[in-house]
């Protein structure tokens, strides 16, 4: 947030000016008054750009976003907005809504932003992309009694298991290459969308699918809500989709706000608050590419 107002820095400009040493004459003054005042005009730019509360559409899901003890929206992806926020001078208004719900209203420019949002083309046709720091790591999760079962390495190595119910969740996206897959799998998969991941965890556990596909960092906070047994772990592959990405609304966000806010966020990684941030959320340092 900036130390003075446009007036301030006009009255601070007055305050050196007269205290300049002596034998600085008019035109050393002169400068001394340019400088102040562009210094002045550069704030009033900035605060120009963000002259509003942003409204980031937000809904349950944990780590990422989720209400706290305090009643308002808490979880990693929030903590790190909010401090790019504070660190370009902008207030944020959550509003909670379901997430087809906020990409609608990011469309439209009636909500501002979102978090944890893949990237897509016909995202990219409504809204500006900042990297989230938040990478997506897609695993393969199996009941831990019958890991033993399903010898799976590869993708391909899921044809030739025989019959396999697949789990996923509805509206999920796995990734370009995983989301290819799934509109077409072999004959012997059989693909189950469930409502939600903690469904789909609870008919893994008690036997109504083979296989889930799921994110590394959601699932254990799922988990941590259902029964412990039986247990739940994940086979070998790792399937690293990208990242998450905060989004801007194109209608109601300006390139110049969206390209500060990216600016924010690269700075707080440089510095290491993602990884400070990271390492408490996950319990891990944050997995660098």
């Amino acid at each position: 947030m900036a130390r003075y107002g446009q007036y301030d820095s006009i009255v601070h400009s007055r305050y050196v000016a007269e205290r300049l040493p002596m034998g600085c004459g008019g035109g050393c003054v002169r400068w001394m008054l340019f400088f102040c005042l562009c210094a002045a005009a550069g704030v009033a730019a900035a605060g120009g750009l963000c002259d509003r509360p942003l409204s980031v559409g937000w809904e349950e899901w944990p780590p990422f976003h989720y209400q706290g003890r305090d009643g308002r929206p808490a979880g990693y992806s929030v903590e790190l907005l909010n401090q790019a926020a504070a660190r370009i001078g902008c207030r944020l208004a959550y509003r909670q809504l379901p997430w087809s719900r906020t990409l609608q209203e990011l469309r439209l420019g009636k909500v501002d932003a979102a978090m944890q949002a893949l990237k897509t083309r016909e995202r990219e046709a409504f809204a500006c992309f900042v990297p989230g720091y938040s990478p997506t790591l897609v695993r393969l999760w199996v009941r831990k009694d019958r890991a033993a079962h399903w010898p799976v390495a590869q993708l391909q190595d899921l044809g030739r298991l025989g019959l396999v119910r697949l789990g996923v969740t509805h509206g999920d996206s796995y990734g370009d290459r995983l989301d290819h897959w799934l509109q077409a799998p072999p004959g012997a998969v059989r693909v189950d969308a469930g409502e939600n991941l903690a469904s789909s965890l609870r008919k893994l556990q008690l036997g109504r699918i083979d296989l889930l596909l799921a994110t590394m960092d959601t699932v254990p906070n799922e988990m941590a809500r259902l029964p412990q047994h039986p247990a739940i772990v994940a086979l070998p592959p790792v399937w690293r989709v990208g990242g998450a990405y905060y989004v801007f609304s194109k209608r109601s966000v300006s390139p110049p706000l969206c390209q500060d806010f990216a600016d924010a966020l690269r700075g707080l990684k440089r510095e290491g608050v993602v990884d400070r941030l990271y390492r408490s959320r996950f319990s891990i340092a944050y997995p660098d590419p």
